[in-house]
């Protein structure tokens, strides 16, 4: 797909999330709009390859834009698409019995270094898949996710891609660039990984980079400055929407924007 396309993929995706949340009274559409272009810019774009490389959404709580593309990729009914949030259906995380999902999320931290193991799984049973994960900014501050960087880096997993969703928001929180994002490029590098920042709005930075990383002969981290609630102005850089449910008002107001 060429840009255009993608772009018109990713309004269709957040569409679909505004009515799976509608339906189901569920909602993270805050965190989930942050993701979705990185989502179908991995899919659509070819970059991530269904089947074959790991893939590891640790913001599982953003699971409904990747229903969405499960579905319209044929890897998902539409009865089981359809019973997101009721009783015996998909729930708010990833479910592990789908194709396509590698490992359950929810608990933050762990990302990083399942990826990796499966990386160096990968490369000592001489295999060419990837190992790819999105994690939430907020991820960054477990101690875990740090061992396993150092381990990554150590080992040199070239066949490790890390994505951040860099929206600055968390739950209640704003992240700010201090602490451990203070000379993060300087950091990450020092542990023997690749590091890229880009737009993760922007299609064409996106593609990019996973041209560049094909290249790669370390872990990579790419870090995304995007925007929690991306595509719905009143929902841009706002807290409420982590888990906020929109009223029928905002809902028609959102469906004219995202069209």
């Amino acid at each position: 797909m060429n840009n255009t396309q993608l772009q018109q993929k990713a309004r269709w995706v957040r569409l679909e999330v505004l009515d799976a949340i509608v339906k189901s009274g569920k909602s993270h559409i805050g965190g989930t709009y942050s993701a979705t272009d990185l989502l179908v810019a991995l899919y659509y774009g070819k970059f991530l390859r269904p089947g074959h490389d790991r893939f590891i959404l640790s913001k599982g709580h953003a699971c409904t834009a990747l229903y969405a593309i499960f579905l319209d990729m044929g890897m998902m009914s539409r009865k089981t698409y359809d019973s997101y949030g009721k009783d015996g259906g998909l729930g708010g995380q990833l479910e592990t019995y789908l194709s396509g999902v590698d490992f359950n999320t929810g608990s933050m931290g762990h990302a990083i270094g399942v990826a990796a193991g499966m990386a160096l799984a990968g490369r000592m049973d001489k295999e060419d898949y990837r190992a790819i994960t999105i994690i939430g900014d907020a991820e960054l501050f477990e101690g875990s996710c740090w061992e396993a960087i150092i381990f990554a880096g150590q080992l040199a997993l070239e066949n490790l891609v890390v994505i951040v969703d860099r929206n600055r928001l968390s739950v209640t929180d704003v992240i700010e660039d201090d602490s451990v994002y203070m000379d993060f490029k300087k950091k990450i590098e020092s542990f023997g990984w690749a590091h890229y920042n880009i737009n993760g709005h922007d299609f064409q930075e996106i593609q990019q980079v996973f041209r560049n990383v094909q290249k790669a002969k370390k872990p990579v981290m790419i870090i995304a400055d995007t925007i929690k609630g991306k595509g719905v102005s009143f929902m841009e850089n706002n807290l409420q929407w982590h888990n906020a449910l929109p009223s029928s008002e905002q809902i028609e107001a959102a469906r004219k924007e995202l069209l």
